[in-house]
């Protein structure tokens, strides 16, 4: 059964982990694969993520979204919450909800709407009108593109079931005048994953975002543990030593932040297959690269070790 949007809310702690879409050589979705890594996530992470970036939600046809999505949820099976990422346009992002909610989801992450720039009234309206379609909690999606000045987030936080924010933007400037103004009545979560997590903690965040927790999990629950704790100066410390190189090369190039981690997983021994269009695959110096940077942190496979 699904958490109710304030269970939901609740749940929004600890690792927020985005999963991958696996695609075979001929690009269609490798099931088995997908079940296997949404299995992996569910074991090292608080809240299971489909369907986003990572996840290249912007390459799939709205049936595959809700193939893959109910895939999700039955291999996941209530261990932990499934958090579905909609968006495209606002109609699209209402059946892609409600289909959410039909196969079990427990709550969905909205992205901003596509291809325009909207004022704050537009935006209240496109948010509002996703959420309306469903029973489940919403999660807004800030972007450095779209942005929600605190008046716009007090707005949406009347609407009862929009009940956290995912802030990828990470302008810690912005984020603090947020967090005062609907701090207490959403759940706002550091969206830009490990390595803003201490500054975000020290406010009272209760939970980061991570793509590399599909290939380095034990980084990342070590990084969780100290910032549990309090201790930001040794979550830091791991932050800088074991995962820099990696988000270094996530940033290298457009594209990069998810071909980087399909690729890592695939060098660790884990199924993320390929990418599809509008992504390229991952050129071989920067695969060697990459390799090299695994093989330091010892995560590499023994057979990708001998390529």
């Amino acid at each position: 059964m699904s958490l109710g949007s304030e269970e939901l809310k609740s749940a929004l702690q600890g690792i927020v982990g985005f999963g991958v879409t696996p695609f075979g050589d001929d690009l269609s979705v490798d099931m088995e694969a997908l079940r296997q890594n949404a299995a992996f996530l569910a074991e090292h992470c608080e809240v299971v993520v489909p369907l986003a970036g990572n996840g290249e939600i912007y390459a799939l046809s709205p049936e595959e979204h809700k193939t893959i999505g109910r895939a999700v949820v039955e291999e996941v099976h209530g261990r932990k919450p499934v958090l579905v990422g909609v968006g495209f346009t606002m109609p699209i992002a209402r059946d892609l909800a409600q289909a959410a909610e039909a196969y079990g989801a427990d709550g969905v992450l909205v992205l901003p709407p596509y291809f325009t720039h909207a004022n704050d009234d537009g935006l209240f309206e496109y948010y509002r009108s996703i959420a309306q379609a469903t029973k489940l909690g919403v999660i807004l999606f800030q972007t450095h593109a779209t942005n929600f000045k605190p008046s716009l987030l007090r707005r949406l936080a009347d609407v009862p079931n929009i009940v956290g924010m995912k802030d990828e933007h990470g302008d810690m400037d912005q984020f603090v005048r947020q967090w005062a103004a609907v701090g207490d009545r959403m759940a706002l979560l550091c969206g830009v994953g490990e390595i803003l997590a201490p500054s975000y903690f020290a406010l009272g965040v209760k939970a980061f975002t991570s793509g590399i927790v599909n290939f380095m999990p034990g980084t990342c629950r070590k990084i969780l543990a100290h910032l549990r704790a309090g201790e930001l100066q040794a979550a830091a410390r791991v932050i800088d030593q074991e995962t820099l190189a990696v988000y270094d090369l996530r940033v290298k190039k457009p594209g990069y932040r998810t071909l980087v981690i399909k690729e890592a997983m695939n060098l660790c021994g884990l199924n993320a297959g390929r990418v599809r269009p509008p992504l390229a695959p991952l050129p071989e110096e920067d695969r060697q690269e990459l390799r090299t940077v695994l093989a330091g942190l010892g995560l590499l496979k023994r057979e990708a070790a001998r390529k």
